[in-house]
């Protein structure tokens, strides 16, 4: 059967991708790495194609000419929260043309029976991109379905198995069906750059995260380099790695290390928790080529932190920022505003944190209320989310949520304060030019350095 893994075209540059939804904070775009694992599961039993739309710049004709170039008998399709009402259009065409539907993203997290049958065109939402639901769907053996609901003859039948545990093995990705020229990464040293998923979900319970209501798996090292090997044979060498805590198993982690370390040559970014980022780590991963790590701060303020679930506290933040630059490693601090109890006042002591750090990058997310997370109920009980509103945006762009004492305007318009003194410092911007490594990465980062300011003015 021929399937085509897509991600539809859209008014602004959407973001779907792991159960979130957003439009981007600045000029990033990588490979949705639902597509991406797709690729390898649907492709070791089908003639698969990807046409990523968002990266493309195609417009809903030129994306329904696109397929019909294909000729696809079936669709697997990413949706999200920020683009619903427009992948509900675009969608219900094609399935009017023919075409089986599949569909997975945030909107189908939580009451999917719900949507599918307010949506006649969508024939069935994956729950987990990284099983083999989708072949059994596409083989049309419903039975076999473990973890999604399914439109049958008689009826619409959700299936859920919780989180998971375990391992998990999907074949390699198809990393040569993605125009990996056409994707952007701020922190990549090179292009082009490819996305690796190691593990899926995460072991850590943040409430106001979808992730870690995925549970936790891992795939073995050998499969994951095995991967990363393919990736090698296509020239490139630069990676960014979506685990959520990279080497969060630590003796995984560090076998993951030695393996790119004895193949050398790489360049990467990953994600890390502070509480996890300990200097065996960090040598590791400086070893194995990782120039830039990315450390979840989301507050300045124990109290948050610990209502939150984080686990852990500022000082162990501080702690963990240190080590990574005594290593040499770039510090990207990802922050989310906008939480029910955040204050005017609240928010200029992150910036405050953000300087003290001295993080070469900041990322400011605002609190929305993501499905399936113990913060979306928390929010619906304080009256500040409709539970029957399903646009929100962490970008910032769209919809997310007001807090207790301020409004989405007021929030909006601080958050953008908050990165206008961030990153118009005199000494961050020396620091920055003097830290660029040839004239591909200095247009690169003017280009996001101009994207992401002309959306916070």
């Amino acid at each position: 059967m021929r399937v085509l893994l897509l991600n539809p075209p859209g008014a602004r540059t959407y973001i779907r991708d792991y159960f979130c939804s957003k439009t981007t904070k600045s000029n990033y775009l990588f490979q949705p790495i639902d597509l991406v694992v797709l690729s390898g599961v649907v492709g070791s039993r089908h003639e698969v194609a990807v046409l990523d739309c968002i990266a493309e710049g195609l417009s809903p004709d030129e994306a329904r000419a696109r397929i019909d170039s294909i000729a696809p008998a079936a669709i697997v399709a990413l949706v999200g929260s920020v683009s619903w009402p427009e992948d509900k259009r675009f969608l219900a065409d094609q399935a009017e043309r023919g075409r089986r539907i599949a569909a997975i993203g945030d909107v189908l997290h939580e009451r999917s029976a719900a949507r599918l049958a307010e949506e006649p065109w969508l024939d069935c939402a994956l729950h987990d991109f990284s099983s083999e639901d989708v072949l059994h769907w596409l083989a049309g053996e419903p039975e076999r379905v473990l973890d999604a609901t399914v439109r049958l003859p008689l009826g619409i039948d959700e299936r859920r198995i919780g989180k998971k545990r375990g391992e998990f093995r999907p074949p390699p990705p198809r990393h040569d069906l993605f125009r990996h020229e056409l994707y952007r990464f701020s922190f990549a040293r090179r292009t082009p750059f490819a996305t690796i998923l190691t593990d899926y979900g995460c072991p850590y319970p943040c409430t106001f995260c979808v992730i870690g209501t995925l549970g936790f798996k891992t795939r073995p090292v050998e499969d994951a380099l095995r991967e990363i090997d393919l990736v090698r044979s296509l020239g490139i060498t630069e990676l960014f790695f979506l685990d959520q805590t990279f080497g969060v198993v630590k003796q995984r982690g560090l076998e993951l290390c030695r393996g790119l370390e004895e193949r050398g040559g790489w360049s990467w970014t990953a994600f890390t928790r502070p509480d996890a980022a300990d200097d065996e780590r960090l040598a590791a991963m400086k070893r194995a080529g990782c120039h830039t790590v990315i450390l979840g701060v989301e507050s300045a303020d124990d109290g948050q932190l610990a209502a939150y679930k984080k686990g852990y506290e500022v000082e162990v933040v501080r702690d963990a920022f240190r080590r990574v630059r005594r290593h040499g490693l770039r510090t990207v601090g990802t922050f989310i505003v906008g939480l029910p109890d955040e204050t005017a006042d609240s928010l200029r002591a992150t910036l405050r944190l953000a300087v003290e750090l001295d993080m070469d990058f900041m990322s400011l997310n605002m609190a929305v209320p993501r499905f399936g997370t113990e913060f979306r109920a928390r929010a619906i009980e304080l009256g500040l989310c409709d539970p029957d509103d399903l646009v929100m945006d962490q970008g910032g762009e769209d919809a997310f949520l007001p807090t207790r004492t301020l409004s989405r305007e007021e929030m909006l318009d601080l958050k953008k304060e908050l990165v206008r003194k961030f990153y118009l410092r005199p000494g961050w911007l020396a620091r920055r030019a003097l830290d660029v490594r040839g004239p591909r990465e200095l247009v690169r980062q003017l280009r996001e350095g101009w994207a992401l300011l002309s959306r916070n003015t």
